[in-house]
């Protein structure tokens, strides 16, 4: 390519160039006795007292279709989930 000529260049064309028309998902790993999971199935975030993930990011690929409803699913069942712990304690 014309003009690149560097790792800096390379750099500056992939972040003028380069968008996404996907909706992210899958940056919080959700899992049990794995290294690399983020939040626990209780969407409880390792590590961290009180924190949640309630997002399209515990989603383990993208889906098909539009994240919208199933992050407004995982929203409401991390709501039922967080509401029962209140009813346990």
């Amino acid at each position: 390519m014309e003009g690149v000529h560097s790792d800096d260049d390379i750099r500056d064309l992939l972040c003028a160039r380069v968008d996404t028309v996907y909706h992210p998902v899958g940056t919080a790993k959700m899992g049990v006795n794995n290294p690399l999971a983020v939040v626990d199935p209780k969407l409880k975030v390792y590590g961290l007292d009180g924190l949640r993930v309630v997002d399209a990011s515990i989603m383990p690929t993208l889906i098909g279709g539009n994240t919208n409803a199933p992050a407004i699913m995982i929203g409401e069942k991390a709501a039922d989930m967080i509401r029962a712990e209140m009813r346990a304690n």
